[in-house]
């Protein structure tokens, strides 16, 4: 009896010992297995990388682990931003600040350029740049730089953080947890003021295999970050409504690329995380253009300037129309924000060509300049527009000699351009109120029509 118990206890020690150099073993591979992502494998001056931003916000992002595998390959892109790493000393700016390598040593920049092209106030935004300190510890973000455009005045203005970002420490590793707090303060005078306090906390929550439109990568890191904005801003001196934002940022991490190989951005207005934005490395490509412009003033006079708010997206060159021929060479434009004044009352198609390299898209507006004399009764007493509200089709009560229609939304979109609008079946529309233009010669009179 007992020599079976000392060969059960024996076998039992080779057991526990194979079971413990396994799963020592096991842990030494898992370790072994997991990424780690140093200073050394970040971003360096001279880097360009292309971003692409994908429409799919509803796939599961939120699952993560110990080897897991995340597979993303449905994604699909819509647009894309290069982004540039450069020196700071060469991004235009006469700022000793800059020159201080002890401040700063990288920058970056998207080269995006916005503008509100509007009457008595057009402002532009241009030549935005960050700037960073990189070390073998952390990477953060210790300054910002733009340009503004304002009525023809160009001022720039470069911030300082009183608190820097950290927005890494390296090198990061699975576990890893850290929270850092950053400042600053932006000021130009009587036009615009903003005072930022910004709380960072970052958690690299996961490691394991992706897989995206770019590529497969197979030793990745996850860090999930979670931002508490808190803004206090004026413009124009008027005091604005303080706010708090709370963002989160979903980043994977691959040695091999100097940049995240996939971020997501979530907001939590409701009190669920809430996918806003979802952008992977990609390689440079063309998407589909969208041709769109606003105008102000809506209803402008002869010889007023009409302002024209380019909302395109994907595009590189605009060829805009403005369907005033006796303008003669003002009659086009290439700028991406231009204005045009129409010197005669009239009814005036304006088009907008929006085109990359590969795709072109068109979009036009029909403007009515003046008030136009009314000559006919049967327009301005007598033409009714029926059955109003309509579900497919409607008419005028009265026939109406060669005239021409246009039915637009609320927004200025065009929803029909021509004549027999009575044959033009609009079953297919939203729901909502729209307004018609009717011109017969160069009379012209306007209704609020509204489809059930």
């Amino acid at each position: 009896m007992k020599s079976k118990i000392h060969e059960y206890q024996k076998k039992y020690k080779n057991m526990s010992k194979k079971l413990y150099i396994f799963i020592m073993a096991l842990i030494a591979f898992q370790l072994q297995a997991q990424a780690v992502y140093n200073s050394t494998n970040y971003a360096v001056v001279g880097d360009s990388f292309y971003n692409t931003s994908a429409s799919n916000l509803l796939l599961d992002f939120e699952s993560t682990g110990t080897n897991f595998n995340w597979d993303f390959a449905a994604l699909t892109g819509t647009s894309q931003t290069q982004l540039q790493f450069r020196n700071p000393t060469v991004t235009g700016f006469l700022w000793l600040f800059i020159y201080n390598t002890n401040n700063t040593n990288l920058s970056s920049t998207t080269n995006e350029n916005s503008t509100l092209n509007t009457p008595g106030q057009v402002v532009g935004v241009t030549d935005a740049n960050n700037y960073y300190k990189k070390s073998t510890t952390d990477l953060r973000q210790t300054g910002s730089a733009y340009k503004v455009d304002y009525n023809g005045t160009q001022i720039p203005v470069t911030n300082q953080y009183t608190d820097s970002d950290i927005i890494y420490h390296f090198p990061i590793q699975y576990g890893d947890t850290d929270t850092d707090d950053s400042a600053y303060t932006i000021n130009i005078p009587s036009l615009y003021y903003q005072d930022n306090t910004l709380q960072r906390s970052n958690e690299v929550d996961g490691w394991g295999s992706l897989t995206t439109p770019y590529g497969s990568f197979t030793n990745v890191l996850r860090m999930k970050t979670t931002l508490v904005q808190n803004d206090t801003i004026a413009l124009l001196g008027a005091g604005l409504p303080r706010t708090i934002r709370t963002t989160r940022e979903l980043k994977w991490f691959d040695t091999s690329k100097k940049q995240p190989v996939l971020t997501v951005t979530q907001s939590n207005a409701t009190g669920n995380w809430v996918t806003t934005d979802v952008t992977y490395l990609d390689n440079q490509h063309d998407f589909q253009t969208t041709a769109f412009f606003t105008h102000a003033p809506l209803n402008p006079a002869a010889g007023e300037t009409v302002y024209f708010q380019n909302l395109s997206t994907n595009a590189t060159t605009y060829t805009w129309d403005f369907g005033d021929p006796s303008s003669v060479t003002d009659n086009t434009s290439s700028e991406e924000y231009p204005t045009h004044t129409f010197a005669a009352d009239g009814v005036y198609q304006v088009t907008l060509t929006a085109s990359n390299a590969t795709f072109t898209n068109t979009y036009n507006i029909t403007i009515v300049v003046g008030t136009l004399a009314v000559h006919q009764s049967d327009i301005e007493n007598n033409a009714v527009v029926y059955p109003n509200p309509f579900t497919t089709h409607f008419k005028m009560t009265v026939k109406l000699d060669d005239a021409n229609y246009v039915l637009t939304n609320m927004n200025g979109q065009q929803i029909f351009a021509g004549k027999n609008i009575e044959v033009q079946d609009f079953s297919a529309l939203n729901s909502g109120v729209y307004i018609l233009t009717v011109w017969n010669n160069r009379d012209i009179k306007k209704y609020k029509i509204i489809k059930e």
